[in-house]
């Protein structure tokens, strides 16, 4: 049986899913162009390598996985770097149109995950994780499962890069709103705006929770970078962290 967020992203997957991977106002209604969506991927992978490797990390680019793959923006570009790339998504309709969209690249594997975990990643597996604007779709239970996960199935000295959003930002008003109005109200002021398949719920999971978790699955935390991907109104950040 469907939960509630997977029916959420099969109804945007259907609807309109380049719009809602990255939602540019301007882009509502199949207006992204193909050619300029997919390269927002290539230049966001590209810095974020480039951004790791100034750390002073190495990454061992032989298995990465695009976990909230979407219509793989992302995953292309990893493709480019690395031997093979798992890409994961709640939405089968997503899914459907990533296969479409990614057809002629045979190093992505496309896998339909409507579960709360990763069973279908082995143990100690995966190089590289990557995951932006992704958990934050997800009550804060089921992030802390997936980051969890994430530290499962990385194999030894394996790094990954995972954003969430850790508060509400109360410098901004969009904080306040959603701060006293939560998901419940701003749901129904979304259906009015977007239709019923423009649903998003955004949730937080704080900073120092997801620190906990990564110290208690045996993670070493290169560095925490605040990253604004989840929009005005949200304090969110980067994490990356390496497996010892």
């Amino acid at each position: 049986m469907k939960d509630k967020y997977q029916e959420q992203w099969d109804k945007l997957g259907s609807s309109d899913p380049y719009w809602a991977v990255l939602t540019d106002p301007e882009k509502k209604d199949g207006k992204w162009n193909r050619d300029d969506f997919f390269n927002t991927g290539e230049s966001e992978v590209r810095d974020l390598l480039q951004k790791i490797k100034r750390k002073g990390e190495d990454i061992k680019f032989h298995t990465a996985l695009d976990f909230g793959c979407g219509v793989g923006r992302l995953s292309r570009p990893l493709s480019e770097r690395f031997r093979r790339v798992i890409a994961v998504d709640v939405s089968s309709s997503m899914l459907d149109e990533a296969r479409r969209a990614n057809r002629h690249i045979t190093k992505i594997e496309f896998l339909h995950n409507p579960a709360a975990n990763l069973s279908i990643i082995p143990d100690n597996s995966i190089d590289f994780i990557y995951s932006n604007i992704v958990l934050q779709h997800m009550p804060k239970n089921r992030q802390l499962i997936y980051i969890r996960e994430f530290c499962r199935v990385l194999r030894p000295k394996g790094i990954f890069a995972v954003q969430t959003p850790s508060r509400c930002d109360l410098k901004s008003w969009r904080g306040w709103a959603f701060r006293i109005a939560g998901n419940s109200l701003l749901n129904f002021l979304r259906r009015i705006k977007y239709g019923s398949s423009g649903v998003m719920e955004i949730h937080n999971l704080p900073k120092e929770v997801v620190l906990q978790t990564l110290a208690g699955a045996g993670m070493t935390v290169i560095d925490v970078e605040r990253f604004d991907s989840a929009g005005p109104g949200f304090e969110s950040y980067m994490y990356f962290a390496k497996k010892d």
